[in-house]
Formats: structure tokens, sequence, C-alpha cells
């Protein structure tokens, strides 16, 4: 098999192409193109499109690509004179046909696509899998009328439902909870075991998850086999309790002290203490206390009975460890295969299936089928096929698409062709089952699957060939040349060839097409803090804040723009930080990851006082209540944090009210859903100041009102909606953008800053090792720690590690390669985390120096910045930086920033400001500024409307407290469900207010009478007001 280094794909010979695309080389330019020239490469076939199967990994990357292909066929077919196009040259030329043939080609190609557009097959691996499930129904043993269920996590919640309304029939599994409960809180792990269940839950879907799971006993044979394994661990422990009762013995037969031992202190924390009881302590005596010596006494004796001491750790030290390990996951692991157990039952009983278990089914199907077969169903569908971001691909995914191609390309029919794209650089998702090795495979030949019977020795079934782009079209020369230099140096410290050879320098290198030589800049600059002051990882982020916000200035006094910007970071807790650190300072910033709404403790405030609403004397809603306002800053001042967490459990709510007077509110019905969620927030000081949080809970809050939620649902769909709705806004606001490694893959930024350090770390990985302690567990998953590395074989071991700094490589390329002028990265000069020790390494610098600044600035495009609008301002009162100063909006309404609104939008967000008294109308409006629903326009316009209102007489109620409130409350009339805008009861009188939109119409008269018509039969005395706002 070849590999070539081109700039141009479609010169490529073979039938199976695999196109190594390192970043920025035009990979869905030349994917694109290709696709075009099998689109147009018959004569008189027009829908040849047709044909194709493009198979992308994200909708939003299937949707650009369609858009794409049509687009430049349009494009082509406008040109006056089609030899001018740059595009399709190419395409000609591999052809070998005249221009303006091609574009005739083009032409109906595109016409026939627009009248056709769904059978445009581009689309996510999910929609194909699931096509192919379809069409095996009834070998799968499913019904033709199956329902796909995409939220996994809701079927999982729904399982453990069911599991926990089984526990009083499953005595054993019940008893084995509570120990895993027990365990946890040992631990100082959270007693609720939830978390953990759902956890396990969807990692079973995982395929090396799924099928070592498979293996597994049954629950309850598991929790036998742990029992008797516990019986070992109690063996050992005992033995470890006799011994150390011998150390005690031996002291006190010879009236010795520890003061007459070296290493006393090990001796007493080893042998004393933690062997007394090694069921709750480890069985590690180093060094010390394994050579300490009696300086004087019986020094032969002691000597004895240490050495015999260090024996019998020797043999029994691992064996513990496994034993704990393997009991503690058992009963885990019984808990997950139980849970799994009602998932089927659900799937069953509900006629549906999760989109993840396909890939599963169709390679058991495969495994029982011939191969041609199963895809001759298919029919002659597809002659070509392309497959994106190969790296991503799974084994079990590759592994059923792969049949397919081999069953179109072995046929001599037509020239079939197959095109896969990948580079194992930007494999950054193996958590999620992308296996980079399988694309290593193909890019070097190695992989069999071409051969007769997968042998290495065995001739071709069809041809493949390596294609390699070479040049860079998105980043300037200086910066290409950083890390066409960087990465192979970085890359030896891998351990294995394969992983080696991805980033050698013939692999890496590119030639930039952007710019001139020179242009572009790397500036890295190793952070010290001040002379005299003590090094903190606190410290150091103050540092880091002080310096990007430098930095972003720096960069708009020479033009760019805020949008030009882009920050990256590791994790979504840096980014929350530099957010609140930014707009404290009138940066605004726009971030997707940090920013889920029922992830904030201002969302689990709400939800524990709703809970707490419906019963007040849940001690857990109570804690978490508690636990969000401590977090948040607004406990009490003079009390410690868990001191006020334990008095509320203790305490209840009188003990809250006694802090916060306002919480009496809490117990007792509310006006409204919406006024509730205000009065919780008010009464806790979270409406003082700006809080976008605190908006997005309440726009979820008046959502669900809206729907005619009542507050006893609240608590079960908050869960579940809270963590959908991301505090984002639209892309192209004139704001930074802050946002992780893993969600910039794909994209691209004038100027990259990379504050924060990009560590080796590989945080709660988990592993199945060999078990060689019981016949019936063959392995058992263990978290890779420091303490539990000595419990995985020397070789798995090794390529875990290997693969582990695989992936932190990769993360690195993906950061500094998203650039296209500039690249600013920050180091920890003081204490320098895996990346920074490799960057001063690879410029050579001593630890004087302090700053790397390569290349030269590029000057941003003129008017760029003019471009996009800007976030709008708004002052706030906090002098900390906090995520409450976020301005960003996730539902801002079409033609925003022309100061228009949809009249519906403009009148429901009237009627929540509307339903405050006249003193809280300004604030609850000033929310809606700051969530986006108004402009500034708006704004304006609405604190005039309400100038105008405010004296009216129909909405005088409102402004006395014995008022009672209902906004948008569904009424019953017979067969027709009707909800007024607002509806106030006083101790007199009934009055029901609408407000319009627009001219006056006589139906608006005739609504207001059927809501009067509705309430007559319960209340005599009812008026009724339409006010037009």
């Amino acid at each position: 098999m070849s590999t070539q280094k081109t700039s141009n794909p479609l010169a490529a010979g073979s039938d199976f192409i695999v196109l190594n695309a390192s970043a920025g080389s035009g990979k869905t330019y030349s994917l694109v193109q290709h696709i075009l020239l099998n689109a147009l490469r018959p004569t008189q076939l027009h829908e040849a499109y047709q044909k194709i199967l493009a198979i992308t990994f994200t909708n939003n990357a299937a949707d650009e690509m369609k858009a794409r292909l049509l687009d430049e066929l349009l494009e082509f077919t406008a040109l006056e004179n089609p030899s001018e196009s740059d595009f399709f040259k190419p395409i000609w030329e591999e052809l070998k046909i005249r221009p303006a043939e091609l574009q005739q080609r083009a032409k109906h190609a595109s016409n026939h696509m627009l009248h056709n557009y769904s059978t445009l097959q581009v689309g996510t691996i999910d929609q194909f899998t699931h096509r192919l499930v379809r069409t095996f129904t009834r070998d799968l043993q499913l019904t033709d009328n199956f329902e796909i269920r995409l939220d996994l996590e809701a079927m999982v919640g729904e399982a453990l439902d069911l599991l926990y309304s089984t526990l009083g029939d499953q005595p054993e599994l019940r008893d084995s909870l509570v120990d895993l409960i027990q365990e946890r809180m040992n631990r100082d792990k959270s007693h609720n075991p939830d978390r953990t269940l759902r956890k396990e839950g969807l990692k079973s879907f995982d395929e090396t998850t799924l099928q070592e799971v498979k293996n597994l006993p049954t629950p309850e044979r598991m929790l036998e086999i742990s029992k008797n394994l516990d019986e070992e661990i109690g063996c050992i422990v005992q033995e470890g309790r006799n011994w150390s009762q011998k150390c005690v013995e031996f002291l006190r037969s010879n009236s010795l002290d520890l003061t007459d031992f070296t290493y006393k202190d090990q001796i007493q924390k080893h042998f004393l203490t933690f062997w007394h009881n090694l069921r709750r302590n480890d069985l590690e005596a180093g060094k010390q206390a394994l050579n300490s010596r009696l300086i004087k006494g019986p020094i032969d004796e002691w000597a004895a009975l240490r050495d015999a001491m260090g024996e019998w750790q020797a043999k029994h030290q691992r064996k513990l460890l496994m034993l704990k390990q393997a009991t503690a996951k058992l009963q885990q692991l019984a808990a997950t295969r139980a849970l799994l157990d009602q998932l089927s039952a659900l799937q069953e009983a509900q006629n549906t299936m999760p989109l993840g278990a396909f890939n599963k089914l169709i390679s058991d199907e495969l495994q029982k089928e011939p191969t041609a077969f199963i895809y001759a169903r298919l029919g002659e569908r597809f002659w070509h096929f392309y497959i994106d971001e190969f790296q991503d691909t799974s084994n079990m995914q590759f592994n059923n698409l792969h049949p397919l191609i081999e069953h179109t390309l072995t046929k001599d029919e037509r020239k079939n062709s197959a095109l896969i794209v990948g580079d194992a650089k930007q494999s950054i998702y193996r958590w999620r089952g992308g296996r980079a090795e399988q694309f290593m495979s193909l890019v070097n030949g190695t992989n069999p699957l071409n051969r007769f019977n997968t042998d290495p020795a065995a001739p071709e079934m069809y041809s493949r060939e390596t294609v390699q782009l070479d040049r860079n079209f998105r980043t300037y020369p200086t910066i290409v040349e950083f890390n066409n230099a960087f990465f192979p140096k970085l890359s030896n410290s891998l351990t294995q060839e394969a992983h080696q050879r991805v980033y050698a320098e013939d692999q890496v290198s590119q030639k930039s097409q952007v710019g001139e030589v020179g242009e572009g800049e790397v500036r890295i600059d190793f952070l010290h803090l001040p002379q005299g002051e003590k090094h903190s990882t606190a410290k150091h982020a103050e540092n880091v804040f002080e310096h990007t916000l430098s930095r972003i200035n720096e960069l708009r006094e020479r033009g760019h723009s805020l949008s030009d910007i882009a920050l990256l970071v590791r994790s979504n807790k840096n980014a929350k930080f530099l957010a609140n650190f930014l707009v404290q300072h009138d940066i605004p910033v726009l971030s997707t990851d940090s920013l889920i709404a029922g992830a904030s403790f201002e969302s689990k405030l709400l939800l524990a006082a709703a809970k707490l609403h419906l019963n007040a004397g849940d001690r857990e809603s109570l804690f978490d209540l508690a636990f969000a306002l401590t977090k948040l800053d607004k406990g009490p001042a003079n009390i410690e944090a868990f001191t006020f967490q334990k008095n509320c459990v203790d305490g209840g709510l009188a003990y809250l009210q006694e802090v916060f007077p306002g919480a009496k509110k809490i117990k007792f019905a509310q006006q409204s859903l919406y006024q509730f969620g205000t009065q919780v927030f008010q009464t806790f000081g979270l409406l003082s100041s700006s809080n976008a949080m605190v908006d997005a809970s309440l726009d979820l809050l008046f959502q669900f009102q809206s729907m005619g939620g009542a507050l006893s649902d609240l608590p079960s769909w908050w869960s579940v909606e809270s963590n959908k709705r991301n505090v984002s806004t639209a892309e192209d606001l004139a704001a930074v953008k802050i946002m992780t490694i893993h969600k910039s893959k794909g994209l691209e930024f004038e100027h990259v800053i990379v504050p924060f350090g990009i560590d080796d770390k590989n945080r709660d990985a988990e592993y199945w090792i060999p078990f060689d302690l019981h016949d019936e567990l063959q392995r058992i998953p263990v978290t890779k720690t420091e303490k539990t590395e000595k419990l995985f074989p020397e070789e798995q071991l090794s390529a875990i590690k290997n693969e582990e700094n695989f992936l932190w490589i990769n993360l690195i390329y993906v950061t500094l390669t998203r650039t296209v002028c500039g690249l600013h990265i920050f180091v920890d000069g003081e204490k320098p985390d895996a990346f920074g020790k490799a960057l001063r390494e690879h410029f050579e610098l001593g630890e004087e120096q302090r700053t790397v600044s390569l290349g030269k600035p590029v000057p941003p495009e003129e008017n760029k910045a003019a471009e996009k609008p800007a976030v709008p301002k708004f002052n706030s009162d906090g002098s900390q930086a906090r995520m409450s100063q976020l301005m960003l909006a996730d539902t801002a309404p079409e033609h925003w920033f022309e100061g228009k609104a949809d009249p519906r939008q403009w009148g429901s967000a009237l009627h929540r400001v509307l339903q405050h008294s006249s003193a809280q109308q300004g604030r609850a409006l000033e929310r809606l500024y700051r969530s986006g629903k108004f402009s500034k326009s708006l704004h304006e316009e609405a604190e005039s409307v309400l100038r105008s209102i405010e004296d009216r007489k129909e909405l005088g109620p409102i402004q006395k407290n014995s008022t009672i409130v209902y906004v948008e409350r569904t009424l019953a009339n017979k067969a027709k469900v009707l909800r007024p805008d607002l509806i106030m009861s006083t101790e007199s009188e009934v009055r029901i207010v609408d407000y319009k939109t627009g001219q006056e119409k006589p139906a608006h008269q005739k609504q207001v009478d059927e809501y009067s018509q509705a309430l007559g039969n319960i209340f005599e005395q009812i008026e009724k007001s339409i006010i037009y706002v």
C-alpha cells in the first residue's frame, strides 16, 4: 500500500482512499470536492449523488456539508466562464472533459438536488445505523413499530425508579445497596447512590463495558461472591490485628517505649494503628517501618518480628487491595446489572430502544449472517462511501460499516470507491469510544481488512491508498513552523512506535498557505508572582486573570474585535472563573461550556426550596439548600459553612427562618410558580445584582408555569429539563469566547489564549483488569490511581500510560492548531505543569527567562470589528467577579438587535413584569434586559409602557399584599381550555385583565367574556379589562 503527500486526493488511483488530514489542511474542502467528482462522473445520471453515502459525527456537520455541496454546484453553474473555477478544475481534469461540459452536468445535478434535497445521503453514523436496524427489524426480533429513545439518561432514571420499587422483593440487593451507601460515606462521598448508578447505567452502553458486564455472573451470584471475598478480607484483617497485638505485647513484655526505636512514628502509624484495623486502612507499611531498628534491648527479637511482618505484608498486600476493590465493585456491579435488567424490561414494555443499542444489535447480527446476504437487502443503493472524523469512530462502528464498504468495493460492475478522512492527532474522544489506533493502522497500511480472511500475507481484495494533505490553509507561517518543530519533540515521551509515528516530523510538518514568511505570532509567558509572595494555586490564578485581561486589552488596542479572541481551557471550572473575572472588568464573554442552568447552585437552590415547599421536613433538601447558599456565599457570615449546613438539617425551616426571616414564604402557598421563584431568590439575596443563572432559572420556571405545570410536579421536571438549558447567546456577538478544548475541536479563531496549563492527569479513568482470586470472575473494573497501579499487569499498565500520554499530546495539538494569526500561552513559571516544562525544554530556556516571542503580529482586517454587534452592557453593584454578572442570553428573539419583538413574546414578557408590585417591576424588567429578552430599545419602550399603565385603576389591586394574583392560569370551560393573562382575587371581587398588542378587535372582547363566563359559576362579582400594550 502506498502513501503519498499531496494536495489533490482526486489524483489517487485506489478504490479505498485514506485521507490523513492534519488541522487546517482543508479536509472538508477536499471531501466535498471528491464527493462532487463522483456525483458528476456519470454522463447521463443526474441523480448520481443519491448513490453516495457520506457519514459525519454531528448533525451540524452533516447539515453544513449538505449545504456546501449544493452551494458549490450552484456557484459553478452561475459562472459565465466555467474555466475560472479553481474548485472544479481538478474535477474536469480528472474526468478528462471540458469545463463547459462539467458545468452542464452540474446544472442538471443541482436542479435535481434542489427538488430532491432530502435524498442527499449525508448524515450522522447514528442515522445510518438506525436505517440498518429498520432494515433488519424482523431478524432482530423487533416489532415493526418500535420507537427510538434519544433520552438515554431519562430511560436510565426510569429504570432506576423501577429498581428501587422492587427492592422489597430483593432483600439481598437492598442490603447490598445499603452497604454501598455506607462504603461511600466512609470515603466521604455522597450517601445518595443515584449518581453512581446512573453513571454506571450510561457507561454500560460503552462498547468495552458492555462486553465486560455481559460476562459477569447474575446480580444474585455476584452478591454471594462478594460475601465470600469479604470473608477472605476478614481473615487477613484478623491476621493483621494479631500482628499488631504481637507488637504491643513485645513492647509491654520488654518494657519498651516507641522512643527506643528508629522511625517510631511509622511504627505507631502502621504496625500499631493501621494494622489493628486493616478493613478501613491500607496495608502499606513503607521502608522506614520495615527497616526500623531497636536502639537498645532485644534487638534481634525485634528484627525477627519486624522481618516476619514484612514477609506477611509482601504476601498479602496486593491480595487485600484487590479483594477490597472487588467487593466494593461487586456491590456496585450487582446493582448495575439489576438496573440493566430493569432497563431491558422497560424497553420491552414501552416497545422502545435507546439509540446507543443499535451498534450492538447490528454487530451481533453480522456474527450470525453472511455479510453479502445482510447488505444485499440494502440493494445496490450506494456506490461511494465517505466517512469523516474517522479517528473518533469506535471499533464496533467501523466493524459494522466495513462489510458494507467491502461488499461494494469487491464488485466489478462500476468504479465504486470509499474515502475515509481523519487525523489521529485530533483523537480526543477516547472516553466516548473513539479509537485512533484503527485509523492509524489504515494510514500505515498494517490493517488487514482489505485482504482475504484478514490475513496480512493474503492478496488484496481491493486496493487501498493513503493520501496525506501537506498544506495548511488556516494558520500563518510562524505558528505552523512552531508546531512543526514542537510536536515531534513532545512525542518522544510516547513508548509505542505506532503512536510515536503519528507525530513523526514527516507526518506533522505542514506548509502554510496563509500570509508571508514570518507573519503570525507565538507568545509564551512564564508567570511569576511578585517577589516575596508565596506561591499558591489561587494566587497563580489571580495572576493568570490579570495577564489574560491585559492581553485582551492589548489585542483590542491593536484593532482586533473581541470576537476574534478565544480562551481555551481544560475544565469548565476554569471557564467559569475566567468568565466571572472578565465580565467584572467589562469584557463580554460567550461560553457554552460552563453555563448549564441545572448545574448552577442557583438552580439547585430553587429546586431544594420547591421540595421543601412540598415537604418541609425533607432533610436532604434542607442540606441541598444550605449547601447551595454557602457555595453562593449567601450563608451567614458569622457561622462556618459546615455548622450552618448542620444547623439547617437539624433545625429545619424554623432555624432557616431565624437566619432568613423571609424563608417562611417557602412553606405557604404562593400566588404563582414564577412568583414563588422570585420570592426564593429575593429571600436569599440573589435579586440584588445581575445574575445570569437566576434569570435562566426564572425563565425555566415561567416555561413550566406556561405549560400548566403544578408545583408538585416541578422537582421531577426540573431535574431533567434544567440540565438541558445552556445559558448561551448568539455566536455573532462582539465577545470573547471561552470554551473547553474538546468543544473547540473543528473551530478556528484569530487569536487563541491558553491561560491555564494543559495537565497530563487523566482523572477517574477506570479500566478492566484480570482478577485471579475467584473462578467466576475473570476481570473487574478498577480506577487507576497511584495506589491501585500495582494491581495492573505490567504490559497493560504500560499501554494505558502510553494511551493517556498520547491523549494529552492530542489535547495540546488541538489547542495549538485552532488559531489563525496569534497564539498566546501562559505558564506557571514557578510550578510549571508537564506542558510548561515541555515548552521550557523545547526553547532550552533557563530559569531566569520568562518570555518567548516569535514572529510578527498580523494586522486585523479592516472594519471586521464593526461587522458584529456588541453585547449590551449593564451596571452591577457587585465588587467581586462572579457568575452572576454574565450578560448572556439563550432565547434571544428574532430581530432582537433591530429593536423588534414578536408580539406574543412582547406581551408574555410584560405579563411577567406586571405580576409584580410597582416597586419590583423595575427590577423584573432589568432581568429581562439582562437575559436577552429585550434589547436596549425594547427595554426603553417597556419602561415607557409601564409608566403609562402604572396608574391604571384596573391594576390597582395588584399593589395590595392581600391580593392573590394568578398569571396565565388554565381554566376549564366545558371542552375548551382557557388561559387569561392575569386574575386578581380580592375580598370583594375577582378582576380579569388581558393584555393585547396591536389594534383593537372584537375577538379580544369575546375572549375576555369567555374568561368571565368560566369564572361566573364560582364568583359573583367579576370585573374584566383589556389593556393594550
